[in-house]
């Protein structure tokens, strides 16, 4: 028996996810660079005699998971047949009858829970327990914690599990702080939410979420990553938790104030010196929320996307509002005046969702009078 073994922490890894916000090539290309995210995992995981992988959920998209994805998974499970691979079924890939977890296609060395009762795997070669549950539906109104303790036999107690431990009413398996302190486990791993995790530890218990492998979206901001641990078998058991980067891409959101600027060029410019401050790359997807007062000529600022260089994708969330040269657009006679001059009482007085809409009029009439074109 092993004195200290190695553990592998991942979830939300959403194989398949469709990035649909992204074209057509992009999503394609970040659905790759996910699966080859996990193949990294395992490939760490056999280079570092990992003893123990926990998936705790949302491995993969029920409702887009392929045919490849099911043949990579089976084929890097089986290719570390003496890690032992522990699945915790979450609220995307639930365990259905016609799921791949139910289909006898893993290998013997994929432990795979199958009920929303708390169930658990002994693993006599690590002195070792794994406790935890599986999503057979997309939703899991109760936790299969509460009220529960693990079992005072000399072992080394782990819980795996996807659960949502923010909200007590939760329907997506509400396990509370006491829960898991009350049980008693050595180590919670856990999914769901996927900010970037803390580590906590109390009453000897430590927990902590898995985050996200790879972000997919403007919610999940930062690099991505797994948790990597050591924990005794025996004596204290004790456990030290650290954090690995496994993400090749990162969502990054940032808030600019272009106020004062008088053409898309000295946006761009102000954007190009963020960037640099930021030391952003092309490992970066940047959305930009611009704000301040700019000349109305300024239209479209969804030009600059394709316009600034470096990145791998620039996404723009013009928050701006117009501002006026000495009431120039009040006394004018022509059109613009006039345009100008029926907007005024939103632009001045209305809600903040009627001034945002009144601006976004008055930059595209001025550049529709202007004879620019307002679809570019």
């Amino acid at each position: 028996m092993k004195d200290t073994i190695r553990i592998l922490h991942m979830g939300d890894v959403h194989l398949d996810s469709p990035f649909s916000s992204l074209g057509v090539d992009k999503s394609e290309s970040r659905r790759r660079e996910l699966r080859g995210a996990f193949t990294s995992i395992l490939y760490y995981a056999k280079e570092k005699n990992v003893d123990l992988v926990l998936i705790s959920g949302d491995l993969f998209d029920d409702g887009y998971a392929t045919g490849e994805t099911v043949d990579l998974l089976c084929g890097q499970f089986a290719a570390q047949p003496d890690c032992h691979f522990v699945i915790a079924p979450g609220n995307h890939d639930p365990y259905t009858r016609g799921s791949l977890y139910a289909s006898g296609k893993l290998p013997k060395n994929v432990h795979v829970f199958s009920s929303e009762g708390l169930q658990r795997f002994v693993f006599e070669d690590l002195n070792t327990e794994v406790y935890g549950w599986a999503f057979c539906s997309d939703t899991l109104p109760a936790s299969p914690l509460a009220g529960k303790r693990a079992d005072d036999n000399g072992r080394l107690h782990l819980v795996c599990g996807h659960c949502d431990m923010a909200s007590p009413i939760s329907k997506y398996c509400p396990v509370t702080r006491e829960d898991v302190k009350k049980f008693g486990a050595h180590f919670c791993g856990f999914s769901h939410i996927h900010k970037t995790p803390e580590v906590l530890t109390e009453d000897g218990v430590t927990w902590t979420y898995s985050g996200f492998v790879e972000g997919r979206g403007f919610d999940e901001c930062g690099f991505g990553g797994i948790n990597y641990i050591e924990a005794q078998t025996s004596g204290d058991f004790a456990v030290k938790v650290m954090r690995l980067k496994t993400a090749r891409r990162r969502y990054m959101w940032e808030t600019l104030d272009v106020g004062g600027s008088g053409s898309l060029a000295e946006v761009a410019e102000k954007i190009d010196a963020l960037i640099k401050e930021k030391k952003y790359a092309d490992d970066t997807l940047l959305r930009v929320t611009l704000t301040g007062a700019v000349s109305p000529e300024i239209e479209n600022t969804a030009r600059l996307e394709s316009a600034v260089r470096g990145l791998y994708l620039l996404e723009i969330d013009d928050r701006t509002s117009p501002t006026f040269d000495g009431g120039t657009l009040e006394n004018d006679m022509t059109m613009r005046g006039e345009l100008y001059r029926e907007l005024l009482p939103a632009l001045s007085d209305g809600d903040p969702a009627a001034r945002s809409v009144a601006a976004a009029a008055l930059k595209l009439g001025l550049a529709a009078l202007g004879g620019r074109n307002v679809t570019e």
